[in-house]
């Protein structure tokens, strides 16, 4: 037995929706025209969160719509029983389009990240398997954020693949975080997958396999700079197996000079420290380097860290070059479950909505269209649309417009025309059925990892500060405003 992958990851998904299918399938439904759109409610701080994700949705598609029908039968008829949706399902194919924000993008609660439309019964069965991927690289990515934002202009590295849930959480958590701004990662099947190289250190273990106590740290430590620098290779040592100031840093110094390494070095040399109090042994390590003329020796430090601890690390002064973050990151320890849903917003062509006691829940129905509104190139507010919508129309043509909030419809705010630029944040990532130029680079890492900066560095101070972040203006366009609240009416009096 082997683990899901490619097609058979469609069945990685809850029963019910396969339930649903056969009663769509025995009305003849699956093939009217549905659109779903993925989104958030509530951020861990309130504030953005960082794309990731999109790049397994549309592997799904490619591999629903590459996988003979031989294939599907074998899969499929190991747990549908139904006769008619297994033929359905045997011979389906998605058609439809998938508009999303790219990898790396700033979304917020309550806006569409991704819209899938196409027959009901593709768009269906995606559900799981979509939120299973968005949710968890979302988590991961805006994790990454926070840590990496708190740690700046130091460097995080993603030291998380043994703490991951499972096989894929590992490649692709890693993969998550590079894009949520980590400057390295620890992943060698991240690095098979999309060719960003993985660096790492050494363990314990390693040196313990020489022996017990300092001869042994030293002879582990010298072995490995005999073997590693004779390729160029990175030289961190880890000091503190036995005492980090004591035993550790000195024979690590001694190492460093025995053989040759100075700051001439072009392949990096350095040391972590793993335990033990993080700021004051940095600091006295950093002048012990610095005192043995090994002033360009990196410190970087591991142990636990979060993005509430290092900030404590550089409060105290801390020395150090960069963090290896692990668990915070790989799973997102404090906030696990990222809470992305999948809701239908449309069906052939009619706007529908779902009402709920928690007013949180109640959905913004219809397709709807996204766009970011820049001035003095700084993100300022959300627009969400209808696709046709007077409101777009002012936006696209930079002419005089107010947006109101939903929630406070006597707050307001003016955009005089001409003093703002605007972008649209969905772009088409499938059409009919087919990857988009933009779609086929979701794998390119470094391009997201980019595109994040980039944006990141269009939202205010106050916008990323990591608690109680400024509220950023998410609002609804008057005309889907006025559709919403009127299908609401509509509900109540009947």
């Amino acid at each position: 037995m082997t683990i899901l992958d490619d097609f058979t990851r469609f069945i990685n998904s809850d029963r019910y929706q396969y339930t649903e299918s056969d009663v769509l399938v025995g009305l003849g439904w699956q093939n009217r025209q549905a659109a779903f759109d993925y989104f958030f409610r509530k951020s861990e701080d309130g504030g953005f969160t960082v794309v990731a994700g999109v790049e397994s949705v549309v592997r799904l598609i490619e591999s629903l719509n590459n996988t003979p029908a031989s294939e599907k039968r074998a899969v499929f008829s190991q747990i549908i029983r139904e006769e008619e949706l297994l033929e359905a399902l045997v011979n389906l194919t998605f058609t439809g389009n998938i508009y999303a924000m790219r990898e790396g993008e700033l979304a917020y609660a309550n806006q569409p990240i991704m819209v899938v439309e196409g027959d009901l019964l593709s768009t269906k069965i995606l559900e799981t398997p979509l939120l299973n991927a968005m949710n968890y690289q979302m988590a991961i990515a805006s994790k990454a954020s926070r840590v990496s934002r708190a740690a700046a202009p130091r460097q995080v590295l993603a030291f998380g693949p043994r703490r991951a849930h499972g096989f894929d959480g590992a490649a692709l958590g890693a993969k998550a975080a590079l894009i949520g701004g980590c400057a390295g990662h620890s992943a060698l099947a991240t690095e098979y997958l999309y060719n960003e190289p993985s660096v790492g250190t050494m363990s314990h273990s390693y040196i313990q396999a020489f022996g017990v106590g300092s001869k042994a740290e030293y002879a582990a430590f010298k072995a490995f700079i005999e073997v590693r620098k004779k390729r160029h290779n990175s030289l961190l040592l880890l000091i503190d197996t036995y005492d980090s100031l004591a035993i550790g840093l000195p024979n690590a110094i001694k190492a460093f000079q025995d053989n040759g390494i100075s700051n001439d070095y072009i392949g990096g040399f350095g040391i972590r420290i793993d335990s033990g109090d993080l700021a004051y042994q940095s600091k006295r390590a950093r002048a012990k380097l610095d005192e043995a003329g090994l002033t360009k020796a990196k410190i970087v430090l591991t142990n636990g860290l979060d993005e509430y601890s290092i900030s404590n690390l550089i409060l105290q002064g801390a020395c150090f070059d960069s963090v290896g973050v692990g668990d915070a990151i790989a799973v997102s320890r404090d906030n696990p479950c990222f809470g992305g849903v999948y809701k239908l917003v449309s069906i052939d062509g009619q706007a529908v909505i779902k009402v709920s006691g928690d007013r949180a829940k109640t959905l913004t129905p219809a397709r709807k269209e996204l766009y970011r509104i820049y001035q003095n190139g700084e993100a300022r507010a959300d627009l969400i649309t209808l696709q046709s919508d007077s409101d777009k129309e002012k936006l696209l043509a930079a002419a005089d417009i107010t947006i109101t909030a939903e929630q406070d419809r006597l707050s307001k705010t003016y955009f005089e025309a001409g003093s703002y630029t605007v972008r649209p944040l969905l772009v088409p990532m499938v059409l009919n059925g087919r990857l988009t130029e933009e779609g086929k680079l979701l794998s390119d890492v470094g391009r997201s990892r980019s595109y994040y900066q980039q944006n990141l560095a269009t939202f205010s101070a106050e916008h990323k500060r990591l608690s109680k972040p400024h509220l950023y203006k998410v609002n609804l366009s008057e005309e889907l405003y006025n559709l919403k609240y009127n299908l609401i009416k509509e509900i109540i009096l009947n």
